[in-house]
């Protein structure tokens, strides 16, 4: 169905058109020629374009123009997803709290309450009116992806998130006994003064096309048979580019380049009083330090595996730190210091300044001096045993003679450390046989239960099995991991995993479960895990930006030169692109391509990672084109990630988070990926590879750096039968490299003549 509204020149100020049996129709109307023209798509038999056009008469006005989907066997179980916004429909209670935003009720807390949101867009958990909206590109991919059990069947509806007149809208409507639903998109849009806590502020100024205006809405439907939700999001990741079309991939600062100038922002912050490398600009305490979560380990695992002398130095400084009067005697980790004093999650240090004008407006203060964001824990886990690990190896095999090593030996209570952390998640698990999201810092004993929010701790727990050669961590990894698969991916959601979002819909945990279920595989060699792990990437990939700003053809250049592919949404409530996965690099996208041989894991991976160098100030990678000043207009995509990096008072340091990601990122993928067997080559960094040799078990490679800047490539190579097995420990940190000059070409070896470094 088409409607157009006019409201001066239609009676009742709306005029519908239905499409019949019939490829098109056309209705004559008083302002002008309304029509609808449906479409084959080639090389698709389940799918459709759709186009409805309004030309109006001159002088005519013209509102907008929709085009709807009317479904009459609706209920309201079916699955409801817009890619970034929505997930199951948002039927959750929700609470209007103010940010940061804390359960207070009673009665909404405790281990078996169900997930309870902020004030996001969503379908009505109750009786009555039941209506969603959003913008196509406040999304990661403009689409609406429904699956109706009943029928067996999926729906998935592409949209161009903007048209010659302005954005994009979505919106699900259903009647109040849920038996039928209409999801519609128009143009151009405008939010009915819906304000939650992502929204962008005050009710929008219309857009209003002029008179005479032609109006021309697309849209493609693909509908399928479909027998759970992992098919829909497995369909949803296959097509998510598919109307926008393939994103640009700007060469512009090498891997190389962009770790050093990360290296010296997080050196520039280390506070030499207490000894440890702080997260931001130290205005608040959660810029100071954040365990788990915000950044934390996740500086100094990259800077002890590929730091300079200084940077390891600081690195173990900082784990010091942090192990010496950060652990409760559950064996839990204290959220938050500034330094001083250490604080948990009940935002009992003071909060940052906000902007006058900031939306949502701040919370009252809390009483839950002793509440712990389980995945603080989790994530505090993984990495501390990760470098515990990594420290093993270095002092087994650095020569003597080497002068940059980390001066002193690790102590042992860092070990300690990590083993009362992992028994501490054990307690909790045999004790509710859920992690929940948070517990009493102190007792260890759950406070508000469900989510996903502890999704690292599976792989946490199977990290700490193989380096305490404990058993038991293995089995609990492996009982909480499948019920984190039975109880969320299979159901398409996972939630909880920020620690200022409540329990929205987030990608964050999603991450992390991807992370889990890739470990569990590694330490297992079960495939089953892998099948897991293809079932929470295409969930993670759904939170991923699959499209760039629209093309200046439409009126929109990139806003300041970003370019928005690859930034990945955090949650359900902020709707703003993180630069990339929190807390991670997403290499265990790399190593499930590893198992399966899918390019398209590498792909989605190499979307984020290549895009990372963007978001760095001109200040800190000299020659680059600046990025500041990257905003949306009115028909531009708002999915740009420039807004999160800007500090805007929240608890979420932006500096920290972003030199961490990326960091991650730089030190666990190699720039150049080769199967030497399979003659194929996958470059990550700013770089173009080719192959230009194969000789008997190797490949000769050319590689050309059309940067500005010189650049020290890691090559990693490989066979198919090597791809098969686990990633060795350090294999992308010791793989050997090669140097190019800015604008300079070299040819390798993959793998080279001599023995790896």
């Amino acid at each position: 169905m088409a409607r157009v509204a006019a409201a001066d020149a239609l009676p009742n100020g709306v005029a519908e058109l239905v499409l019949g049996r019939a490829a098109s129709a056309r209705r004559e109307l008083a302002a002008g020629l309304l029509a609808l023209r449906v479409a084959a798509v080639a090389g698709s038999r389940d799918a459709v374009d759709l186009f409805a056009t309004f030309r109006a008469r001159p002088q005519a006005p013209v509102d907008s123009i929709s085009l709807a989907l009317d479904l009459d066997a609706w209920s309201g179980d079916n699955y409801v997803m817009l890619p970034g916004a929505c997930y199951a429909g948002n039927r959750f209670e929700s609470r209007f709290i103010g940010y940061p935003p804390l359960l207070t009720e009673p009665a909404d807390i405790g281990p078996h309450v169900p997930p309870i949101v902020t004030d996001i867009p969503r379908l009505n958990l109750h009786q009555g009116p039941s209506r969603l909206e959003i913008a196509a590109a406040d999304l990661a991919t403009p689409a609406v992806a429904v699956f109706l059990p009943s029928e067996k069947l999926g729906l998935i509806l592409l949209v161009d998130p903007a048209t010659s007149v302005g954005r994009t809208g979505l919106s699900i409507g259903e009647s109040d006994d849920r038996r039928q639903a209409s999801i519609a998109a128009s143009t151009p849009f405008l939010r009915e003064g819906h304000r939650s806590e992502g929204a962008a502020g005050p009710r929008e100024r219309p857009i209003q096309p002029k008179p005479g205006t032609s109006l021309t809405l697309r849209a493609r439907l693909h509908a399928f048979d479909c027998e759970e939700i992992g098919q829909l999001t497995e369909r949803l990741f296959a097509l998510r580019k598919t109307l926008t079309g393939a994103t640009s991939r700007a060469h512009t600062l090498p891997f190389s380049a962009a770790f050093a100038a990360h290296e010296a922002r997080v050196n520039a912050r280390f506070v030499s009083k207490e000894g440890f490398l702080a997260l931001g600009a130290r205005g608040s305490a959660y810029a100071i330090w954040q365990t788990g979560w915000c950044g934390g380990f996740g500086q100094t695992l990259p800077l002890l595996a590929a730091g300079g002398k200084q940077s390891r130095a600081r690195a173990l400084q900082t784990v010091a730190f942090v192990v010496a009067g950060g652990q409760a005697a559950s064996g839990f980790f204290h959220g938050v210091s500034d330094g001083k004093s250490w604080y948990d999650d009940g935002f009992t240090a003071p909060l940052p300044a906000a902007p006058s004008e900031a939306w949502p407006p701040r919370a009252p203060p809390y009483h839950h001096p002793r509440w712990h964001l389980v995945r603080r824990s989790a994530d505090a886990l993984a990495l501390l045993v990760k470098q515990l690990a990594l420290l093993d190896r270095q002092a087994a095999t650095a020569p003597p003679s080497r002068v940059d090593e980390p001066p002193g030996p690790v102590d042992p209570a860092w070990a300690r450390s990590a083993r009362l952390c992992a028994d501490a998640l054990a307690r909790l698990w045999g004790r509710h046989r859920q992690f929940g999201q948070f517990v009493d810092v102190e007792s260890g004993e759950l406070i508000v239960g469900g989510s996903s929010s502890a999704g690292m701790a599976p792989a946490a727990l199977a990290q700490a099995a193989a380096y305490f050669k404990e058993p038991r961590y293995l089995q609990i990894a492996e009982e909480s991991a499948l019920h984190y698969f039975e109880r969320f991916v299979q159901a398409g959601l996972t939630c909880g995993g920020p620690g200022d979002a409540l329990q929205c819909p987030d990608s964050e945990s999603a991450a992390a479960l991807l992370e889990s279920f890739v470990t569990l595989y590694e330490a297992t060699r079960d495939l089953v895990w892998i099948a897991r792990a293809r079932s929470a990437a295409h969930l993670l990939a759904s939170w991923v930006i699959s499209y760039d700003a629209p093309p200046a053809a439409r009126g929109c250049p990139p806003p300041g030169g970003i370019r928005a592919a690859g930034a990945v949404f955090t949650d359900a409530q902020s709707r703003t692109g993180a630069p990339g996965y929190v807390l991670s690099s997403g290499a265990a996208l790399f190593r499930l391509y590893r198992a399966t041989g899918d390019v398209a894991w590498l792909e989605l991976l190499r979307d984020t990672a290549h895009n990372l160098a963007q978001y760095l100030p001109l200040a800190d990678a000299a020659g680059r084109p600046a990025s500041v000043g990257a905003r949306e207009s009115g028909v531009c995509s708002r999915a740009d990630s420039s807004d999160w990096l800007v500090d805007n008072g929240s608890v979420v340091p932006a500096a920290g988070l972003y030199d961490a990601i990326a960091l991650l990122t730089y030190t666990e993928l190699p720039s150049v990926y080769a199967q030497t067997d399979a003659g194929f080559v996958f470059a990550f960094d700013h770089l173009e590879a080719r192959v230009k040799e194969r000789l008997g078990g190797r490949l000769v490679v050319a590689l050309r750096n059309p940067t500005a800047t010189e650049a020290t490539v890691r090559l990693y190579a490989e066979s198919a039968a090597d791809a098969a097995l686990p990633l060795p420990p350090d294999a992308v940190l010791t793989a050997p490299t090669a140097v190019l000059p800015p604008g300079g070409t070299v040819e390798v070896a993959m793998p080279p003549l001599t023995a790896r470094r």
